[in-house]
């Protein structure tokens, strides 16, 4: 499955060299390349700490950010891989805690739009491809290793590749200006592929499962297949003389084969304050919300996630974060 991805990446790369090799016999082109790092780190150490005055803890990630972007007369390609990654691991006040690094955020996304010119400077023939999966195994106790909980053995519930998610959208844009693209596709195909059969009968993930009457599963298939339309907004901008950017993108996704009503939704944004020279506050937001895939819901409203008596079921997940990043143009 590795090398399908791969070859999916880079057939997609292959299909779109030759309209680049034809724009760039006609005029000059440049590419900017740009990346950005941002440590989230943060540590506690207490020794014999008071009654009362908590424990210790170790925090440790971050996002890196990559982009490669292409500007012709005539069409504009432009690459972006991401990761969001973070961890942290607790002081254990008690011989029933685990011990071990809990994980916070895990996401590896690449996108990938090209855009030609057809009439007026604001109208292109583009494609645009969705690359997501994530870095780290994950237990249901959401450590990076086994636990036992009340008694019950953990068990794996992600990993690389256990989801990972292609969507592939050819279609026109429409850019009224520098700052703002909307794109459409009519024809959107969007896979989901989830690479270990153990995970795939979890029924979590968003790949096809039946079930009986009775809600047992009778049948299962390790991936998703979905045709449908697709609409992708994208806003950039900066203001106060360059010190604050933004960053918006809006996916909203509707499967023609299933349910067409049910609209799947990725809400990503970004907002960089610019501290010193290469140095930012950035600022995230991310809403995400698909009918085939389950969340965590806090059933008991006890706080705690995935505790017994809560249950898995489509929501709208809401992810939000803040960190310094350091961003480097060349």
């Amino acid at each position: 499955m590795r090398a399908l991805f791969v070859f999916l990446l880079f057939s997609f790369c292959t299909c779109l060299q030759p309209l680049a090799a034809q724009d760039a016999a006609r005029t000059d082109t440049a590419w900017t390349y740009s990346g950005g790092i941002g440590l989230d780190l943060g540590g506690l150490g207490i020794i014999n700490p008071r009654v009362g005055g908590g424990t210790g803890r170790f925090g440790l990630g971050g996002l890196g950010t990559f982009s490669a972007n292409r500007k012709g007369a005539n069409s504009f390609w432009n690459n972006q891989i991401g990761l969001q990654l973070s961890l942290q691991r607790q002081s254990r006040t008690s011989l029933s805690q685990p011990e071990g690094f809990q994980k916070n955020l895990d996401v590896l996304r690449l996108t990938s739009t090209y855009g030609y010119k057809i009439g007026s400077d604001k109208w292109f023939v583009s494609a645009d491809l969705l690359a997501q999966t994530q870095l780290l195994k994950t237990y249901k106790s959401n450590y990076l290793k086994p636990v036992t909980l009340d008694g019950n053995p953990d068990i794996v519930v992600s990993k690389f590749l256990a989801p990972a998610l292609v969507q592939f959208s050819p279609g026109v844009t429409y850019k009224p200006n520098g700052h703002l693209a909307f794109q459409y596709s009519p024809v959107a195909v969007r896979f989901i592929y989830v690479s270990d059969d153990s995970l795939a009968l979890l029924d979590i993930h968003g790949n096809d499962v039946t079930r009986d009457a009775s809600g047992l599963i009778t049948d299962y298939k390790n991936y998703f297949l979905g045709l449908g339309s697709e609409l992708v907004s994208r806003y950039e901008n900066k203001y106060f003389n360059n010190r604050l950017s933004v960053n918006s993108t809006l996916r909203l996704f509707s499967n023609y084969l299933e349910n067409p009503s049910s609209v799947d939704v990725l809400f990503a944004n970004n907002f960089s304050i610019q501290l010193f020279k290469g140095l930012s506050l950035d600022l995230l937001g991310e809403l995400f919300y698909d009918e085939d895939v389950k969340m965590n819901l806090d059933a008991n409203e006890n706080g705690i996630y995935g505790d017994t008596g809560d249950r898995q079921a489509p929501a709208t997940q809401l992810t939000g974060a803040f960190l310094i990043k350091y961003s480097k143009i060349f």
